[in-house]
Order: structure tokens, then sequence, then C-alpha cells
């Protein structure tokens, strides 16, 4: 007697597991990198704290150096200026890379308040009289870098009071954070937050 063969069992061959796999890891891999980028929350957050270290880092090189620093900040971008004694000139600062001009991401711009906040009429700064001459007037305008520093930062440790306002546009409610300084560090952050600080 002839025996008959068992019909073939039906199912997947390991090369189609394998295949199916690797497919469905493939999408995971897509759906993670497309969900996982920084909120607007957590990347105002990461440009203030920047900010708020950078400065504090210049603050303390102008005490251990005993030299002068300024500050001066744009719509989208800041940077720092130090002055060189041999040239009498504030010039912009190259070294280390972190204190070249920083720009911000597109949906995040600065503003920049030194007027009428408190202790700004109590500290030595505000005797200083920084005044520019017709020619160097000439060159700021024409230059993308200020002549003078906005905010001075003095080897005496002394910061000119800022606030330095920090805000998140690219959806309907925008999202604020702020740095600010009285006269020295360290520096204060707010919390990020739908109200303005």
């Amino acid at each position: 007697m002839m025996r008959l063969r068992p019909a073939a069992i039906a199912g997947f061959t390991l090369l189609e597991l394998m295949l199916v796999i690797l497919l469905v890891g493939l999408l995971a891999t897509m759906v993670t990198l497309n969900f996982s980028g920084e909120s607007r929350h957590e990347k105002l957050s990461k440009e203030a704290e920047r900010f708020q270290q950078i400065t504090q880092y210049v603050a303390e090189t102008a005490l251990l150096k005993q030299q002068e620093w300024g500050l001066y900040v744009l719509t989208d971008r800041y940077g720092f200026l130090y002055y060189d004694y041999d040239s009498a000139k504030w010039l912009a600062a190259e070294e280390p890379d972190g204190l070249r001009e920083h720009k911000l991401p597109q949906d995040i711009s600065m503003t920049l308040e030194l007027d009428g906040l408190e202790a700004a009429e109590d500290n030595l700064l505000s005797q200083l009289d920084w005044q520019l001459d017709e020619e160097q007037q000439d060159a700021e305008e024409q230059q993308d870098i200020p002549v003078l520093p906005q905010v001075f930062i003095l080897s005496s440790g002394e910061i000119s009071p800022f606030k330095l306002l920090f805000a998140e546009q690219s959806e309907l409610q925008p999202l604020y954070s702020a740095v600010s300084t009285d006269f020295s560090i360290p520096l204060k952050r707010s919390d990020v937050s739908a109200e303005q600080p």
C-alpha cells in the first residue's frame, strides 16, 4: 500500500517572518524620530539656559583676567565683545567657540530691557558715559556687530542691569522665559511659561 503524504502545513517561512520584523522595525523607527524632537518648551528652555551659562562664564572670565567684556543683543542673535587696550576698541570674541555670535532657532526671538529696572540707577555703570565719536557711529551703522556693547560685564564683577526676554512663537500661544541680573552674577532665569515674566 502506498502512503499518502499529508498536505503541506500552511505557515510562514523564516524569510517571510524576518521581512515582516524588518518592516515593523523601520516603521517604529520612523514614528519615533518624528515624535521625539524637542518640544517648544524644551527648545526655549535650552536657549535661555545656554545664554545664562555662557554669560556667567564671561562674567567670571572678566573677573579672573581683569578684562572688560560686553554683550550685544539683536532680535535673532547675540554675542560678546571684549575691550582691547592695544587698539582701544571693543572686539568680537572669537575664542573659545562658545563665545562666538550665537544665532537663535527660527521661531525664537529676544528683547533686551535695560531701562526702568530695579538697581539700574544705583550702580557704578549708571555713572559712566560711553559715547561714540562720529567716525565710530558711521562704522557701527555699516556693521552687523555693534561697536559698543549694550550690557557691560566689568572686571570689578559688576554687570549693567538687564532683562533678556526669550519668546517662542511658532504656534498660537507664545512661550516666554527671561534671564536677568540686578548688577552681578549669578544671573536669574525664569521658568518657561505662557505668561511674560
